[in-house]
């Protein structure tokens, strides 16, 4: 959580005073052309982690890149010193354009390892959400306490070389443990049953992960266009000097952060779809409030609480799809990288559309992509299930003071580790793979489980075996 915290605090700090200082040098259009730029090499530099790390793992020579990782914070130092001192727009641009594709690569690589760490928290929303309130904290509090740019600049600058010190101990202590835990095999210390009860914490199943990322992809990129254009809304205020972004309103966003953790993980999941899609009509009517000539103020606040809940939405949603894919690094930070896409591809129009005085084709535009987004929610959803809790199973079937699953397990004399099998097994609609791979068990491993209790009930597969614990009366065997 606080590597996270402070990627989000870096992150955002680095691009308010990119604003602040590239509107020195340009008017507020070009100020978030700007914005626009470095958000789309942060986006290059979140794909190429997973590239990165598989050409580490070929060349053989790890020492190499630890060296060169050391190394690295110097060229980031001087990225920012030349941020908050450097004298020229196209200076500006070049460091904050490196800055940010480096930005970008450890952002991908704390959300991977952060989902590693994640995987069986039982409040997973919740854990992102305190950790992009406590990054805003941060930045609200750097930005309030500390006297000028320059400070505000080092300040960066350091947390920077804490963030690269933290993701270099997660990668030592984190990932070791949990590769070992995924290669467990009977006889071993990691209990099953507590790598179960991380599968039902996961809340979501999908029926098939990788047509439910490209729904999540479609659905953050078309939810991007709506809140890219409220965001260079307020970037266009604030860089014209009529309104200041790193004040109060800001605590805003922290607070609906928080909040969006907390609905999110209610009832194991099951209403997220239906925030989200509240949270779709909140923000459509703020693009229409501001573009009808309303109160620019009520319009921000709106942005903002609506901001919070995008940001938990994405974030919790593609590192929980991460464990189903092949390659979770470059899921894990997917849903950032789509963000900050989207936000370069609407940055040029939704600049002209505010410029303009088109008000009606914005006010359409702004209502077509509330149907698109809807209909995206849709797909991604229909692609998913909520996992239902083991408790919740047993509550239903509890008969005299004992579940189904324990009786049939005493009935058949099943060991602990196959009652714990077979649990998942009428828990889960994954295939063997995936089901192996939550358990933290090989495949074949998963077999020999599946096997011994074909043998001990008398069926001969896993779907025989499911229809026959359903079917199952004590008195017959």
């Amino acid at each position: 959580m606080l590597s996270l915290a402070v990627f989000y605090f870096v992150f955002l700090g680095t691009e308010y005073l990119f604003d602040n200082r590239v509107a020195l040098y340009t008017d507020p259009t070009g100020v978030v052309l700007a914005q626009s730029y470095i958000l789309g090499v942060s986006a290059l530099g979140f794909l190429a982690y997973s590239l990165i790390e598989k050409w580490k793992s070929k060349s053989g020579n790890p020492t190499a890149f630890k060296a060169a990782g050391f190394f690295l914070s110097v060229p980031v130092i001087a990225g920012y010193i030349l941020l908050f001192a450097g004298d020229g727009y196209r200076v500006l641009l070049g460091s904050g354009c490196f800055l940010f594709l480096i930005l970008g690569y450890l952002g991908s690589r704390i959300h991977y390892l952060a989902a590693q760490l994640l995987r069986g928290s039982r409040h997973p929303a919740k854990t992102v959400s305190v950790a992009y309130a406590v990054g805003l904290l941060f930045q609200f509090l750097n930005h309030n306490l500390l006297w000028g740019e320059t400070v505000e600049g080092i300040f960066l600058a350091v947390s920077f070389v804490v963030l690269w010190v933290l993701t270099v101990g997660m990668e030592q202590s984190a990932l070791p443990g949990y590769h070992r835990r995924q290669k467990a095999e009977d006889g071993e210390t990691v209990s099953v049953k507590n790598a179960q009860e991380g599968v039902a914490a996961e809340r979501i199943s999908w029926k098939n992960p990788r047509l439910a990322g490209v729904a999540l992809l479609v659905t953050v990129v078309l939810m991007t266009c709506i809140f890219a254009t409220l965001d260079n809304a307020v970037t266009l205020a604030h860089a014209a000097g009529t309104m200041d972004i790193g004040q109060w309103p800001r605590l805003f966003l922290a607070l609906s952060g928080l909040l969006a953790g907390v609905l999110f993980d209610l009832n194991n999941g099951r209403y997220r779809g239906l925030i989200m899609y509240a949270v779709t009509i909140l923000s459509t009517i703020c693009v229409l409030i501001i573009e009808s000539g309303g109160s620019f103020l009520p319009g921000l606040l709106i942005f903002y609480v609506s901001a919070g809940f995008f940001v938990v939405f994405f974030t919790n949603g593609f590192i929980q799809l991460s464990y189903r894919m092949q390659d979770g690094r470059i899921w894990a930070g997917m849903g950032r990288a789509a963000n900050n896409l989207g936000a370069v591809i609407t940055g040029v129009a939704s600049v002209s559309l505010l410029n303009g005085e088109n008000h009606i084709l914005t006010a359409v535009l702004a209502l077509v992509l509330f149907v698109l987004i809807s209909v995206a929610l849709l797909w991604y959803y229909s692609c998913t299930q909520i996992v239902k809790a083991p408790e919740a199973m047993e509550s239903r079937e509890m008969s005299a003071g004992q579940s189904r699953l324990e009786r049939f397990a005493k009935y058949f004399n099943l060991t602990e580790r196959e009652q714990e099998v077979l649990q998942l097994l009428l828990l889960s609609d994954d295939g063997m793979q995936e089901i192996a791979d939550s358990l933290f068990v090989s495949r074949a491993m998963l077999y020999r489980h599946i096997a011994a209790l074909n043998e001990k009930t008398g069926t001969r597969s896993r779907i025989g075996l499911i229809q026959f614990y359903y079917n199952w009366e004590e008195d017959k065997k």
